[in-house]
């Protein structure tokens, strides 16, 4: 007799002692509902046993590599969204202090002002160049056809994503590391000389002031500042300028 109909004889027999169907099985004693839970089963064990498809399950090694990257995504997730809170924290340090500078008539020192030589030159990092490359309008960042959209962002109802494009690049002959988020910047952004906004806190993987990862020497990677602006500015844009200020002091520049 093949295996399939041992099988199928054996579920339906013990279908039959669990339901205590027709009255030739009125001699059953009633089970316990622990009782029919252990026989279910062990049914489904020996169903499972014969079952052709079974060896198609995933194996070990692929259940461990499923869940190494699990946990690398999560550990992602967990620096960015402690980034995020971090410059949080630090807009509502900054929001007091200038509060407190008002409220004082002016005592608390102002950064000082330097003159801008560049965003690296600015934040100190040695073998790297970063130059704004322009700026997008949208409703939606990263675009739709993105390889990357697990951090994607909308915009808010009646505004739009000012997204201003950057290339690092690695102007050395060996890898080096980019390490934005330890560089404490403070970036702000202003449209048609009106006033100066900060950019939105992201946990875009490509997000400038909060990036952090190697480029290989001699290469160069897109990055981006994200802003939102009324959407009846949209398409207005006439000049954009950015400042920078850190604890070291503050620079500004017109990007365009």
């Amino acid at each position: 007799m093949k295996k399939t109909s041992v099988v199928g004889g054996l579920i339906i027999g013990l279908g039959l002692l669990l339901t205590g169907c027709g009255n030739s099985f009125d001699y059953m004693p009633n089970l316990t509902e622990e009782e029919s839970m252990l026989i279910a089963e062990y049914a489904a064990g020996i169903l499972i046993k014969h079952d052709k498809n079974a060896g198609k399950l995933a194996s070990d090694a692929e259940i461990a590599a499923a869940d190494e990257r699990e946990a690398t995504r999560r550990a992602n997730v967990e620096e960015l969204e402690a980034l995020l809170n971090q410059a949080e924290n630090e807009e509502e340090a900054s929001s007091k202090e200038e509060a407190d500078e008002t409220e004082n008539g002016g005592d608390v020192p102002e950064p000082v002002t330097a003159a801008f030589e560049g965003i690296a030159q600015f934040c100190g990092l040695e073998g790297f160049h970063i130059t704004y490359t322009g700026h997008m309008v949208c409703d939606f960042y990263p675009p739709e056809n993105s390889e990357e959209l697990v951090f994607a962002m909308d915009a808010t109802p009646g505004s739009k994503l000012l997204v201003l494009q950057f290339t690092a690049e690695n102007v050395t002959t060996q890898d080096l590391e980019l390490n934005m988020m330890d560089q404490g910047v403070k970036f702000r952004i202003s449209i048609n000389d009106g006033g100066m906004d900060n950019i939105l806190p992201t946990l875009l993987l490509d997000d400038l002031s909060s990036y952090k990862g190697v480029i290989p020497a001699g290469t160069n990677i897109p990055l981006v500042l994200v802003r939102e602006i009324p959407e009846g500015e949209a398409g207005t844009i006439q000049t954009i300028s950015m400042s920078l200020r850190n604890v070291s002091g503050s620079a500004t520049t017109l990007l365009e």
